[in-house]
């Protein structure tokens, strides 16, 4: 990843303060559109942001929102309007949120270059593993009853990822045959197609990653614990961002969102899913909880 000498001017829209930070940090010149008054439980913005670029809109007024976007681009030079779709929608109603990413859509595909996409959850093992980068057991089958022998053969418990026929990524936990037989019915059923990837189970303290890319530089805006899962010291968060950034570069992902689901235990970290938000809410290439394993979407637990 090569840092540009010359900062790239940038507008985040409603961000978290881990994002401006981590876009100061990465030499970006940052201005902030957020909302009238802080947000309850909000962190302050860094220091290192100029206040005058700190500007504030209401979000449930699209044009006002419109209006104020499209004059800092201008006024200022701006290069990309970027944002989190988790940091935009939090707190705000369905309808506001949705017009609000609907005008940050519009105006952000009009100035730079179109978001990349990651690959697909076959083609992201097969980066990590052939790397190893976050070397996972896993094996690629050709039909449910191939994945129902291999599952058996690693042995269970097993996750087992395959998508159906809108192009939707499901990830299942299966522990033992009788929910092994469920996810076979149901793969059936949903018209899944191959390959179908089954990989090892990972056990550990999980943490959702959100990240995001600009000109192929990786903003790690936040480390959230899930479930369980106590906080890490700077180390352990320095090796999740080293192993996500890793998948980034390893797979040329140059601009986008991405949301990376990561388990740390006495083998490292390790991915056990990354997926698109944005790509995700398009009705392509997403990620589904299963019914039959109560999985939390895009993950392995």
């Amino acid at each position: 990843m090569i840092i540009r000498q010359a900062a790239e001017r940038v507008v985040l829209v409603r961000p978290g303060p881990g994002l401006v930070s981590a876009a100061i940090v990465a030499g970006l010149d940052v201005w902030v559109v957020t909302d009238p008054e802080p947000r309850p439980g909000d962190a302050r913005m860094p220091p290192e942001l100029p206040p005058q670029r700190l500007l504030r809109v209401d979000f449930d007024d699209a044009a006002a929102l419109r209006a104020l976007l499209t004059d800092t681009v201008l006024t200022h030079g701006i290069g990309q309007i970027l944002h989190l779709a988790s940091d935009l929608e939090r707190g705000l109603g369905r309808g506001s949120a949705a017009a609000a990413e609907e005008v940050v859509r519009e105006l952000s595909g009009s100035r730079g270059k179109p978001a990349g996409r990651l690959p697909d959850a076959v083609a992201v093992r097969r980066i990590l593993n052939q790397s190893r980068t976050s070397a996972v057991r896993a094996e690629e089958a050709r039909t449910v009853g191939e994945a129902c022998s291999l599952a058996e053969d690693f042995p269970l418990p097993v996750v087992i990822k395959s998508a159906d026929k809108s192009g939707c990524w499901w990830t299942v936990a299966v522990r033992d045959r009788p929910e092994l037989a469920r996810w076979a019915e149901q793969a059936v059923t949903a018209r899944h197609s191959a390959p179908y990837l089954v990989e090892e189970l990972l056990t550990g303290a999980k943490f959702r990653v959100e990240t995001l890319t600009v000109d192929g530089m990786h903003l790690v805006a936040d480390i959230a614990p899930q479930g369980t899962a106590a906080p890490l010291h700077d180390a352990e968060q320095a090796g999740i961002r080293a192993t996500v950034r890793a998948l980034l570069d390893l797979a040329g992902y140059e601009s986008g969102t991405t949301r990376t689901d990561v388990l740390v235990s006495a083998r490292g970290s390790r991915i056990a899913a990354a997926m698109e938000p944005d790509r995700e809410q398009t009705g392509t290439g997403r990620s589904r909880t299963a019914a039959a394993g109560g999985i939390e979407r895009g993950t392995d637990r």
